[in-house]
């Protein structure tokens, strides 16, 4: 026990004047900036900035689907080769179905073009888990953003993810419906 005590003497100081652990600590509690760096074509290095955690900024023109709450989690500013790009994660008590209608809405209401699909596969864990989501996404002046949710209507839980450049719908998503009845 007095060992695990003088452990505890260095090592909780250590730990405390770490950058590394403050950097975490603001990741899941406030923001952090970090720089990522990217060697473009022609070998030069760029950095993209982000701000990571859950009070980084979100765009205005970004919807929020009504009756999910989302909690931030990237925004990635834009850089030579590198679009800006922000994602985040949903979740709620309203039933995944409505809330994936209501977002559907609100994008056609806003003029955005907008596409619906389904993905279907199976999760890495052993043994496999069957995977269900619906994504919606939409599509505006070069602008897109798509949320992706579990089918399932317990709530909602998912993620929603935008940029501000080029973006393909997600390989394997199928436009079946996402629900059945």
């Amino acid at each position: 026990m007095r060992g695990f005590l003088i452990f505890l003497a260095v090592a909780v100081p250590v730990v405390l004047v770490s950058p590394f652990f403050w950097a975490l600590v603001n990741m899941n509690f406030g923001t952090e900036r970090v720089g990522y760096g990217h060697k473009t074509p022609d070998g030069r290095m760029v950095t993209q900035w982000a701000t990571l955690g859950p009070k980084a900024p979100w765009p205005q023109w970004a919807v929020v689907p009504a009756g999910a709450r989302l909690t931030v989690r990237s925004n990635f500013a834009a850089a030579p080769g590198h679009p800006a790009v922000g994602l985040g994660d949903l979740s709620g008590k309203t039933s995944a179905r409505i809330v994936t209608q209501r977002y559907q809405a609100a994008l056609e209401g806003g003029g955005w073009t907008v596409q619906v699909g389904r993905f279907d596969s199976l999760s890495g864990d052993l043994p496999p888990e069957p995977i269900h989501w619906c994504i919606v996404e939409g599509r505006k002046d070069g602008r897109v953003q798509r949320l992706s949710v579990a089918i399932h209507d317990q709530g909602t839980d998912g993620s929603l993810w935008w940029t501000a450049g080029p973006a393909k719908f997600p390989v394997g998503t199928t436009d079946r419906p996402c629900w059945t009845s």
